[in-house]
């Protein structure tokens, strides 16, 4: 199986009506954090590239499902300062036919990362961006104007694993442009909360 990149390389993204767009810039192999652990449920081959950032993993829990509306989520989980936010503002219609600017980008508002993954009130009545909790250190966040659902953070602070990876997250891969997702070792490598499956698709991954 193919591998991503080990030179830096750029991933772009959004939501459906690009009010909300995004850049994930991975640096090279070589500063990329360690994943200390291998996968207790490894999906495909693992190689030298799965030992580091970003992990891109399929999320078999219930909250996922039901939030995302899909059968199975898959997460790309990076450290926060990788990624950069575009934000559209509810002002920036073209007059003549109400449709949203998408292509003026100086109207775009740019907030720090962790600004996004927990907004504040003055981002939610500015932009389109719209956050929820789904638990009590489970953030969310999704377009208020099209619906798709973009980033989970976590902010509970036990999580061994990640303890040096600093500030991470995770955005929906099915939020990346389809050039992004076609690139040579963009697919998962590993499940979680596995036993908060379905049991028919269970079966078909075990196939």
């Amino acid at each position: 199986m193919a591998s991503l990149p080990k030179s830096s390389f750029v991933i772009n993204g959004g939501c459906f009506c690009k009010a909300i767009t995004y850049t994930i810039s991975v640096p090279a192999f070589e500063s990329r954090p360690l994943i200390p652990n291998p996968p207790k449920r490894p999906f495909g081959s693992q190689n030298d590239s799965t030992k580091r950032l970003p992990l891109i993993a399929l999320d078999h829990c219930n909250s996922c499902r039901r939030i995302s509306g899909s059968i199975i989520e898959c997460w790309f989980i990076c450290p926060q300062a990788w990624m950069q936010f575009s934000l559209l503002p509810h002002d920036s219609h073209r007059a003549d036919s109400g449709v949203l600017a998408t292509d003026d980008e100086t109207q775009r508002v740019t907030p720090a990362t962790v600004e996004v993954l927990t907004p504040a009130k003055n981002i939610e009545e500015k932009t389109y961006l719209k956050g929820f909790k789904s638990s009590e250190s489970a953030n969310r966040t999704f377009c208020g104007r099209c619906g798709t659902h973009f980033t989970f953070y976590y902010t509970g602070g036990d999580d061994d694993e990640a303890k040096d990876w600093g500030p991470y997250f995770d955005v929906a891969i099915g939020t990346f442009e389809k050039e992004s997702l076609e690139m040579e070792g963009m697919r998962p490598g590993r499940q979680s909360w596995w036993d908060d499956g379905i049991k028919w698709v269970q079966e078909m991954i075990r196939a």
